[in-house]
């Protein structure tokens, strides 16, 4: 049904003890959200707003001013939208590398590099994260500090990805084993980045240009415009790639909508799966799928997924910017309807 395709901000649950450092010390009040897909969550108590796989996931991490999220490497693309106050990511094996985003800024962060990042604001901060194929890519790399700071409060990580907490009586599972740290010669393998090489991964909301493609719907160009924001490596109409060492590309591309004003972008519909997220201000969606129809107003924070093949419209209420999640490498223009 079309009505559980819409993902209030309200609606998003949390979980207290998604990762292994779940009771570190600096790591301890997060929270964390899967929104569509599996996610990569370490533990069974996770709850999943919709679980439709997409060929991409779409979660979110919320906490408060200075807390951590310890370092980690995933093995697809891992891409973060600010949603709330201000967040330091750090990277490599020493967090002597960093930058700082704001509201609405994204960066896509490549696979086999260690990262973290860090509410470094003064009020509790969201970000929204987009990680790449169903199963993002077998889970999270840990350095081995962290694994062992975890066995001090209780949380075991297995070689299967799921974590037991033996504070609450869970035990190891008979055959299954604790999970080895890393090895000095393990780590040396890793990518490591300047902070030029970062910058470019990353995106900065107010900097944005409209798209050059001229395929985007759009009854309104004057007062709504496209962004393409991230892609393919070859693309030249895109702000940076997501596309960092998986041959097989990462399963989505990301784009900018963005309203001085009312607006709207007429109907269209496309073969690939696609993710509403609303950063800022007030959008209309209408979208008819099998003989469903649904019309409702989506406010910040608020996530609707389009289904593959269905009509859509999208309407600017008012000023404001939205971003969309388009499924496969290489999306094909939307084709409009009359």
């Amino acid at each position: 049904m079309l009505k559980e395709r819409l993902i209030r901000y309200s609606d998003l649950m949390p979980c207290k003890a998604a990762f292994i450092d779940a009771k570190t010390p600096g790591s301890h009040l997060k929270d964390n959200y899967s929104i569509i897909g599996g996610g990569v969550s370490e533990s069974t108590h996770q709850k999943v707003n919709l679980s439709e796989k997409h060929g991409f996931c779409i979660g979110a991490g919320g906490q408060p001013p200075r807390v951590k999220n310890s370092p980690h490497s995933h093995f697809t693309a891992e891409v973060f939208i600010v949603y709330s106050s201000h967040w330091r990511f750090y990277w490599n094996n020493d967090e002597k590398s960093e930058i700082i985003l704001h509201p609405g800024d994204i960066i896509s962060l490549p696979t086999n590099m260690f990262r973290g990042f860090e509410n470094v604001g003064d009020e509790y901060g969201m970000i929204f994260s987009v990680l790449g194929h169903d199963d993002a890519g077998g889970g999270v790399v840990w350095l081995p500090r962290v694994i062992e700071e975890a066995k001090d409060y209780g949380l075991i990580l297995l070689e299967n990805g799921k974590l037991v907490d033996t504070t609450i009586g869970e035990k190891i599972p008979e055959g299954s084993k604790a999970i080895a740290p890393l090895t000095e010669s393990d780590l040396n393998k890793f990518d490591q980045y300047t902070v030029e090489d970062m910058k470019q991964h990353v995106g900065f909301v107010g900097t944005y240009k409209a798209s050059n493609f001229k395929g985007f719907p759009n009854k309104t160009p004057e007062t709504l415009r496209w962004i393409d924001v991230l892609g393919p490596k070859d693309s030249n109409d895109h702000k940076f790639s997501v596309k960092q060492g998986d041959p097989n590309g990462d399963g989505f591309n990301v784009f900018g909508l963005q309203s001085d004003a009312t607006g709207t972008t007429g109907k269209y519909k496309r073969n690939e799966v696609e993710v509403l997220f609303i950063h800022r201000g007030q959008f209309e969606i209408f979208c008819s799928h099998n003989g469903e129809e649904i019309t409702e107003t989506l406010n910040d924070g608020d996530i609707f997924t389009f289904p593959k093949g269905s009509v859509r419209n999208i309407t600017a209420k008012t000023y404001g910017f939205a971003y969309l999640v388009v499924g496969e490498d290489y999306p094909k223009a939307p084709q409009l309807v009359s």
